[in-house]
């Protein structure tokens, strides 16, 4: 339920509607605890009010039927009960009972609902007046010996009185529509009046998001573009180096060589044999600046990357790193057809994966490195991850990682970096390019 809410909250509305519902959704539930408040507060003075009456009437009832109740003549009685009954609707049943709560009289309101779970009662009570009459000795005849208290009152009777809260519940219902409708009325003014204010707010704030979005796209073309101008400088100081460089140092090496063997022919020897030792010397610096300059050239522009493509050119890339490093064994998986993939999303992999392979290297202390090349529909999806010494406690992005960063955002891209393990050790790096 919440996932459906989550979606439909940010595919069917609007930013308007959004703010709507920010603003109102607290009010209405403040609105709705205010009437469930009342209702109950009604709800109880219901309640109150009829244990008040009912107690009440019980206790006049019962102060008079005490003549009835004695004389047993109930015809009074009944009509005054009656009177009662027809001007109070709140009165379900009053009931009559000896004192041994045998039934004398029961009569029936005109209240028609259901009554209440409990019963009124007061006792009918007889007043007695005692005597005490003396004999001419002194001796008491008639009355309390020695003083003695006789009881004032005796119990005859019981009243019982049965209330239904109906009527009054239907009065208090009344009111409390009354209240609904004013807080309705209210609810939707305070809504209108949000939907007016929010017009120029939602206005500005559309135009302040549109703004953000054009200085987003026109930050990711910049970036495209830099990225491009570095690719393309990059391949033209590769070419200055293998055509002037490198042909240079072909020539420095032929020369050399040349020298060791004109050499040969010099006298004395001593002197040809140090000519040909200088030479040779020559020949081998020369030899390693020409391997230098051939390794700086692929790192320049990955010419391996337009031999083999971007799959021939990760899998050489991840072989000859693992050769370089033999206490880390480096895997690799490719899926899905890389042929069709543009040459600039091409580079911006090959170079993201390099930076990463060169932070393992460089910082992981790993045993173990894998890389993971999937073409999933229109998307490219790169993950690398090791079993190294992971991210620290307070992570800062170095330059490597602020360079992915830039490469996948400029190209829209997602990119996410953790735990590479379940048990919170190593790095794994996830990288999501879209195709399209």
């Amino acid at each position: 339920m919440l996932a459906f809410l989550r979606r439909h909250w940010r595919l069917c509305w609007n930013l308007r509607t959004r703010l709507l519902a920010i603003t109102l959704a607290p009010l209405v539930a403040l609105c709705l605890s205010l009437l469930w408040f009342s209702y109950q507060s009604r709800q109880d003075e219901v309640r109150a009010e009829l244990a008040e009456r009912g107690t009440l009437l019980a206790r006049v009832l019962a102060d008079s039927s005490e003549y009835a109740v004695i004389s047993g003549q109930y015809n009074e009685l009944r009509r005054s009960v009656r009177g009662v009954l027809q001007t109070d609707p709140a009165i379900r049943e009053v009931a009559l009972f000896d004192a041994r709560r045998r039934e004398l009289v029961r009569l029936r309101g005109r209240a028609t609902g259901a009554p209440e779970g409990r019963y009124y009662e007061a006792a009918v009570l007889k007043r007695l007046v005692w005597l005490n009459m003396r004999a001419p000795d002194g001796r008491v005849v008639f009355g309390a010996a020695n003083g003695t208290q006789r009881p004032a009152f005796e119990t005859v009777g019981y009243v019982q009185v049965r209330m239904t809260p109906d009527a009054m519940l239907a009065r208090q219902a009344a009111r409390f529509r009354l209240e609904l409708l004013a807080a309705a009325l209210g609810l939707v003014l305070c809504g209108a009046l949000a939907w007016r204010l929010s017009e120029g707010f939602d206005t500005s704030l559309q135009a302040s998001m549109q703004a953000l979005r054009d200085a987003d796209a026109e930050k990711r073309r910049l970036l495209r573009r830099l990225n491009t101008a570095v690719e393309h400088e990059r391949q033209s100081i590769a070419l200055e180096i293998h055509d002037e460089l490198n042909a240079s140092l072909i020539a420095v090496r032929l020369e050399s060589q040349r020298i060791a063997s004109l050499a040969g022919q010099a006298a004395p020897a001593e002197v040809a044999q140090e000519i040909a030792r200088r030479a040779t010397s020559v020949t081998q610096l020369a030899l390693g600046l020409y391997n230098n300059g051939r390794a700086l050239v692929r790192r320049l522009r990955p010419e391996v990357l337009d031999m083999l493509g971007l799959r021939g050119a990760v899998e050489e890339m991840v072989r000859q790193v693992g050769d370089s490093q033999p206490d880390c064994r480096f895997d690799c998986r490719i899926e899905g057809d890389m042929a069709g993939v543009e040459p600039e999303l091409a580079i911006s992999a090959y170079r993201i994966i390099q930076e990463a392979l060169s932070n393992i290297v460089k910082h992981a202390g790993a045993r173990h490195a894998s890389v993971a090349l999937a073409r999933h529909g229109d998307a490219l999806d790169i993950e690398v991850c090791d079993d190294g010494v992971g991210l620290p406690g307070v992570r800062t992005d170095g330059i490597g990682i602020a360079g992915m960063r830039e490469r996948v955002h400029a190209v829209s891209g997602s990119f996410s970096i953790g735990s590479g393990g379940e048990d919170g050790g190593g790095t794994c790096i996830a990288i999501r390019l879209p195709l399209g």
